[in-house]
C-alpha cells in the first residue's frame, strides 16, 4: 500500500510514523502538512514551516504542504483538502495515515472524507493505551520538546522542557498522557527515524485564549 503520512511534527506522528515505516506492507511516500498560510507555522504546534521542512530532510522524506488560510471556517477547509486528496489519488497514494488514538469522532471525520475521495485511512496507534504510547516513545529513543500547553491544564513552566517522564510524572490526573484531548502538543526533534538531531530556536510565545505556544523555527 502506497500512503503518505499527516504528519504534525510532534510525539504521536513520529511514533506513527515509526511504525509504519516498519510495516512491510506499508510504502511510505512522504509526509503530508497543512500551514497556517498567514502565520506561516503549523497550529498549536507552533513550528515554522522552515522547521518543520528541516525536520522532514533529516527523516529523509519527501513533504508536501497544503497551506489554510488563518480562520480557515470548515466549508475551506474541505473544499481545499477535497481537492488535496484528489492530486494524491492522481499521484498513486492508496491511503493517508494519522496519528489519531481515541477521538471516534475525529476518526469519522476524516474516513469520509477519505472514502469521498477513493482513499483509505491508516490509524497505526488507534486505541492504543496512551500511557503505555506515551512511554513507548520515550523508551524507544525519541526526543520532543513541549511547544503548546492549556493553561487551564498544565502549567505553563514546561513550555520549552522535553517530553520525558518527569514531565508525564508530573502530569495531573485528568490530563491524557499523550494530550490527546488537546491538552499540550510537542516538536520531535531526534529519535530512531532521524539521520540527526534536529537544531531549532525559540524565536518567541504567544498566547490564544487559554492555549499559550512557543514558536520554534530553523536554528
Amino acid at each position: 500500500m502506497n500512503l503518505l503520512f499527516s504528519w504534525s511534527t510532534g510525539k504521536d506522528s513520529a511514533l506513527a510514523l515509526y511504525d509504519c515505516l516498519k510495516c512491510s506492507n506499508n510504502q511510505v511516500q512522504g509526509l503530508w502538512t497543512t500551514v497556517n498560510e498567514d502565520r506561516d507555522y503549523i497550529s498549536f504546534h507552533g513550528v515554522s514551516k522552515a522547521l518543520l521542512k528541516k525536520q522532514a530532510a533529516t527523516i529523509g522524506l519527501s513533504l508536501s504542504i497544503t497551506n489554510l488560510p488563518d480562520n480557515c471556517t470548515n466549508k475551506q477547509y474541505e473544499a481545499i483538502i477535497n481537492a488535496v486528496y484528489d492530486s494524491f489519488i492522481r499521484n498513486k497514494v492508496d491511503a493517508i495515515a494519522f496519528a489519531d488514538l481515541y477521538l471516534e469522532d475525529i476518526r469519522q471525520y476524516r474516513v469520509q472524507q477519505l472514502n469521498a475521495s477513493g482513499l483509505e485511512g491508516v490509524f497505526p496507534l488507534w486505541k492504543k493505551s496512551t500511557l503505555h504510547t506515551a512511554k513507548r516513545f520515550i523508551s524507544t529513543g525519541f526526543k520532543a520538546v513541549i511547544t503548546t500547553v492549556d493553561q487551564t491544564k498544565i502549567d505553563s513552566k514546561w513550555i520549552g522542557k522535553e517530553f520525558n517522564e518527569e514531565f508525564l510524572n508530573n502530569l495531573p490526573h485528568d490530563v491524557d498522557p499523550c494530550g490527546e484531548n488537546g491538552e499540550f502538543h510537542t516538536f520531535v526533534f531526534n529519535g530512531p527515524i532521524f539521520q540527526n538531531a534536529v537544531d531549532y530556536v525559540v524565536k518567541d510565545q504567544v498566547e490564544q485564549g487559554p492555549y499559550i505556544t512557543a514558536l520554534l523555527t530553523d536554528s
